[in-house]
């Protein structure tokens, strides 16, 4: 962050959305295709990439104000009405501009995000950190997660299982995989909604699991969720239900 603005705390999403903005903000001599691939580290010519970050900043605007209906704060309206601004900001953004003109598609973007919008939105923010139980976790401790899925994935893959099964097991797991990418954007909950899904799932096709290859695999993704569990600080008995789900998928006592 540069000295215009403060870096908010990210444990909430209007707080990871302010970050971003800000940012963004600050890019310079760049179109929106250079912006996006800056910020969020992609290739600028993966056009499907870029929009599809772009396009989740409107929904951490949505989910946001989600958020603050839920909690009602005093200041409810006025905490809507700067996330309504900010979804209009966002909207500012226009690709295929010429980088090196004044009008680059981030111009008007920057225009619109005034040091007083700003302001209101580092406030919705900290009224939401104040209110979150949320521990920030790393980029590091992300990528590790995230090469022990693509390993788990391999080993699926490798392995002679039904294949009812593995598309389960792998399809589930790519579900862990975007929550992780999309951690910058959605924090815990995205992970937490991740994970209850991948259980979920997975009890509905507990017929499916036969020899002891498929349970093999079963307990290592039981294994990632649960190592997932501890990172992203579920509640204490998360680890031990997990266990126990295991134990009932494989028939075990």
């Amino acid at each position: 962050m540069s000295n215009n603005y403060n870096e908010v705390e990210s444990d909430n999403v209007v707080g990871r959305l302010y970050n971003l903005i800000a940012t963004l903000k600050q890019t310079s001599k760049t179109n929106a295709e250079g912006a996006f691939s800056k910020v969020f580290s992609l290739e600028e010519n993966d056009r499907v990439s870029i929009y599809t970050n772009y396009a989740e900043l409107f929904k951490m605007c949505n989910i946001g104000i989600n958020e603050l209906e839920r909690l009602k704060p005093k200041k409810l309206e006025k905490y809507k009405n700067t996330l309504g601004q900010t979804s209009e900001g966002i909207a500012k953004i226009y690709f295929n501009a010429n980088p090196l003109t004044v009008n680059n598609g981030m111009d008007k973007f920057k225009e619109h995000f005034s040091n007083s919008l700003m302001q209101s939105l580092e406030s919705c923010a900290d009224y939401l950190s104040e209110n979150s139980s949320e521990e920030i976790i790393g980029n590091e401790k992300i990528l590790e997660l995230l090469k022990e899925v693509s390993e788990l994935e391999e080993s699926i893959v490798n392995s002679k299982l039904q294949v009812d099964l593995e598309k389960v097991l792998i399809y589930q797991l790519n579900n862990v995989r975007e929550s992780l990418l999309k951690y910058k954007f959605y924090g815990t909950q995205g992970i937490i909604d991740s994970i209850a899904t991948t259980l979920g799932t997975v009890i509905m096709n507990r017929e499916k699991i036969g020899n002891n290859e498929d349970k093999g695999n079963i307990e290592r993704l039981f294994k990632l969720v649960a190592r997932i569990n501890s990172i992203f600080s579920f509640k204490d008995n998360s680890v031990k239900l997990v266990g126990e789900i295991y134990r009932k998928l494989t028939g075990g006592e």
